[in-house]
């Protein structure tokens, strides 16, 4: 089945796939992503495919393009998941609940809320898998203890490091993907075990980020379809650098950082004498900053967007 744009009839054959918890914060950084997905354009292409806490459904806007599916948090107690919450944002993407929904477009982009999309992205449909950027893989600590549990659970690992967080993927490809990627969050989480001596610290061997580990080591498992011919390193874009918006820039991601664009120094209320009229939105940090800023209704007048 064709997904199809309510007002042109064209086939929308992407689908931009998040979890929204139950969170003040993962609410306003979805409505970063979703003010871009209006302002680049994407929203004539793509359809953003929000999974989110029940309790969340109200407070998510319900237009033709948004597709929402109500989903409870996969991290609770109990479970492998417990005190990894990180784990929804992976865990809460594959099921019964969304697997037929998503597997209706022939393009997936698996991403978080703290995006930001251009107008790149609006046709960008690759031949082969694009990944993100992980920033956890510099380190020779991380390096040598991944090739080490890799070696121990049997995956060869053909050292394509730092190959997360984001991944654009066709969706016969991104379902199975996502499915490997879960398993391996458990038995990560099952090795780094309950003691938090135990848990590393960044930028080395570290828990939390044991999502990315786990794409990473997914990916090259499966390194012949994902890897071999893949783009890596495209996407999650750091938000804080300082350069132009060019044409491979499809997808800016909001990092941990103190510079421009910062989503701490926005919640500390740094940016409130920022002038949004003065921003020059051709470049990186300025376009985040810019739709941080500007509110839904003026964003959605800019575009004339019909809803």
């Amino acid at each position: 089945m064709e997904i199809r744009n309510f007002l042109t009839d064209d086939v929308k054959s992407l689908g931009i796939m998040l979890y929204v918890d139950n969170s003040p914060k993962m609410l306003e950084e979805f409505s970063w992503l979703y003010k871009s997905w209006i302002y680049s354009g994407c929203y004539h292409t793509s359809d953003l495919l929000v999974v989110h806490h029940p309790e969340v459904g109200k407070d998510l806007p319900n237009e033709p393009g948004i597709i929402l599916i109500p989903c409870l948090p996969k991290a609770v107690a109990g479970t492998p998941f417990e005190d990894y919450h990180f784990y929804n944002s992976i865990g809460c993407l594959s099921g019964e609940h969304v697997d037929a929904t998503a597997a209706q477009y022939e393009y997936l982009l698996r991403t978080d809320a703290d995006v930001f999309l251009t107008r790149h992205l609006a046709d960008f449909r690759p031949s082969f898998p694009v990944h993100g950027r992980g920033l956890y893989h510099s380190s020779d600590d991380f390096k040598n203890n991944m090739l080490n549990f890799c070696q121990r659970h049997g995956v060869k690992h053909f050292s394509s490091f730092g190959c997360g967080s984001s991944l654009l993927a066709s969706s016969d490809l991104m379902l199975p993907f996502l499915r490997r990627q879960i398993h391996w969050c458990e038995v990560l989480l099952e090795a780094f075990g309950k003691d938090e001596k135990n848990w590393g610290k960044w930028p080395g061997w570290f828990r939390g980020v044991t999502t990315m580990y786990a794409a990473e080591i997914a990916a090259n498992e499966a390194y012949w379809e994902m890897l071999y011919r893949g783009r890596e390193r495209i996407l999650d874009v750091e938000s804080d650098l300082d350069e132009l918006i060019d044409s491979m820039t499809l997808h800016i991601h909001a990092v941990t950082t103190d510079r421009c664009f910062s989503k701490y120094k926005l919640r500390e209320g740094e940016y409130q004498s920022v002038d949004p009229d003065a921003l020059d939105r051709s470049r990186i940090p300025q376009y985040c900053q810019w739709l941080a800023l500007a509110t839904v209704e003026q964003v959605k007048q800019e575009v004339r967007y019909p809803w």
